[in-house]
């Protein structure tokens, strides 16, 4: 039997489903990863593994080849499950080369994103990333059908002084289509994000996010990470005007890293996420 609480959070999930709102599940460019999530996603600048998903450009600062797993329970619905698989290759001299599966929703609903993804810095102050995406949005019958496309997406960083770094993403921006069952054209969104990032000491770091979808209302994000003791980092960051607040915890190893963060919407609930990175080399 369901809680009413449960079916309220299905029936406001099917209403989010049918109007294709990327702020809170249908994204064909979500950003992936429980660190950033600890910070409201901040993303676009921040020198981090899921860097391979949110902005090629900051696959540069990567160095380890490394493969990684995300989960994202969102407002605790399997329906709005998002799980992703990543693998970074940094190459000496030649940059860096990433590979990235994701899915999002369940049995009724699914979105696949698939892509390979590439970066290159510049005398240590400025990078460039490029990333070619496969999407697939599928139904549970095949009545409803499918539909398919490519797309790609163009990031930059640049390492302005030795505490501040500028970061700017953008996906889709030559306005592609994706293909249907019965050959119309559907929309994929133009998304823009701009990030900074101000290491404010050793042990704090300050980021904030702008995101823009050219048909959405703009997102504002702020975040922050605290180093407590060595290699253990508290996180926390709000977005608005939607007031998502977050909250993550983090432990790192040469080897072996793992992030675990929720996000709570003061409408729909929470959404916990985690991801795990393993340094192969």
């Amino acid at each position: 039997m369901h809680t009413n609480k449960q079916i309220w959070k299905r029936l406001l999930f099917y209403i989010v489903l049918s109007n294709s709102l990327s702020l809170y599940s249908i994204n064909y460019a979500p950003i992936v990863g429980a660190r950033s999530a600890g910070m409201s996603h901040c993303s676009v600048g921040l020198k981090d593994y899921w860097s391979v998903f949110n902005n090629p450009a900051m696959m540069t600062f990567y160095d380890r080849m490394s493969v990684g797993i995300f989960y994202d329970n969102r407002f605790l619905l399997k329906e709005t499950s998002t799980s992703c698989l990543g693998y970074m290759l940094p190459v000496e001299k030649a940059g860096v080369f990433g590979v990235h599966v994701l899915h999002f929703g369940h049995v009724n609903y699914g979105e696949l994103n698939a892509g390979i993804s590439y970066a290159k810095c510049f005398a240590n102050v400025f990078a460039f990333g490029l990333r070619f995406d496969y999407l697939l949005n599928y139904f549970g019958d095949a009545a409803y059908g499918k539909c398919s496309g490519f797309t790609f997406e163009i990031g930059m960083y640049a390492q302005v002084t030795k505490s501040v770094g500028i970061g700017f993403h953008v996906f889709n921006p030559a306005h592609l289509t994706m293909s249907t069952y019965n050959d119309t054209k559907e929309y994929i969104p133009t998304i823009l994000r701009l990030g900074c990032s101000y290491e404010i000491s050793k042990k704090c770091l300050l980021l904030v996010d702008i995101e823009k979808d050219m048909d959405m209302k703009t997102l504002c994000r702020l975040g922050v990470e605290y180093t407590i003791i060595n290699n253990v980092y508290l996180r926390g960051g709000l977005s608005f005007p939607d007031f998502e607040f977050a909250l993550g915890v983090g432990w790192k190893s040469k080897l072996f890293s793992i992030d675990v963060a929720s996000t709570y919407h003061t409408v729909l609930g929470y959404s916990p996420q985690l991801s795990m990175i393993l340094n192969i080399k």
